[in-house]
């Protein structure tokens, strides 16, 4: 899911994830509001053209209601007069087997390169939950044959603390396409990652937040500590592209700082 970007005579591939916009934002319903923050979003995506190598969608994070992944990929598709590679995530708890297969299919109608399979944050409602498990996802679908038109990502920790434990050890005996971390916070612990997906043909995309005043609500949230790279965001990014297949770049809450660091990674 990537264009390629030369740096300092290395090629390193790095994209960058973009969260569609809430379905409902105040008390109600309102679709002039909603069309004019897809606009925003595909704005947004023209922005991010020639930066990157391509763009993740996420699917209601934290739980709270937004516009598919794949409806999102759709409309930047039609909105970027270029070709661009999309890749979405899909919340696995919030659907049995005959609605994953009609997301994943879409995905692949629409044009997506890959998607990530998920569990997800717990609904904003608290209410109801498929029981899917991520692995058990990919493993229906694989057996289907959707990996034969599309790439099938899995989510995995950004420290693996235990080798032998079975969710590990189930996610790497499925052989998804590549390994998407959490938000990484160390080379180290990423290379650990590297070692353990190398045996099975496996794939691992580095998964790094960026360091801004902004998003230190959402790091501390998930227990992120990014002091090993906040004063050099871009070496980091550099080290870590080498060492997966490539870096997905997140920035939850300022859109203007990752635009920032990505030029900064293009000069």
């Amino acid at each position: 899911m990537f264009f390629r970007i030369v740096l300092c005579s290395d090629t390193i591939k790095v994209a960058y994830e973009l969260n569609p916009p809430k379905i409902v934002k105040g008390e109600r319903f309102d679709f002039v509001q909603l069309k004019g923050n897809i606009q925003e979003m595909t704005h947004r995506a023209s922005q991010l053209h020639g930066l990157v190598d391509g763009i993740h969608l996420t699917d209601s994070v934290l739980g709270i209601p937004r516009v598919s992944s794949v409806t999102a990929a759709r409309y930047i598709k039609e909105y970027i007069d270029a070709e661009v590679r999309l890749s979405c995530s899909v919340r696995v708890r919030d659907r049995n087997f005959p609605s994953l297969c009609q997301i994943v299919s879409d995905a692949i109608l629409t044009g997506a390169e890959s998607v990530l399979l998920l569990r997800g944050d717990e609904p904003a409602d608290r209410l109801g939950d498929s029981g899917l498990q991520p692995s058990t996802a990919v493993r229906m679908l694989k057996k289907e044959g959707y990996d034969l038109n599309i790439k099938l990502d899995l989510s995995f920790p950004a420290k693996v603390k235990d080798k032998s434990a079975r969710s590990i050890r189930n996610k790497l005996d499925i052989a998804p396409h590549s390994l998407v971390t959490q938000s990484i916070s160390s080379l180290s612990d990423l290379g650990e990652i590297a070692d353990l997906a190398k045996p099975y043909g496996i794939k691992v995309t580095a998964v790094v937040m960026v360091p801004s005043e902004k998003n230190r609500q959402s790091a501390s949230l998930i227990g992120l500590d990014w002091s090993e790279y906040e004063s050099n965001p871009v070496d980091f990014i550099k080290q870590a592209a080498k060492m997966a297949e490539g870096v997905l770049l997140t920035s939850p809450n300022s859109f203007g700082s990752g635009l920032h660091l990505l030029q900064q990674l293009k000069q």
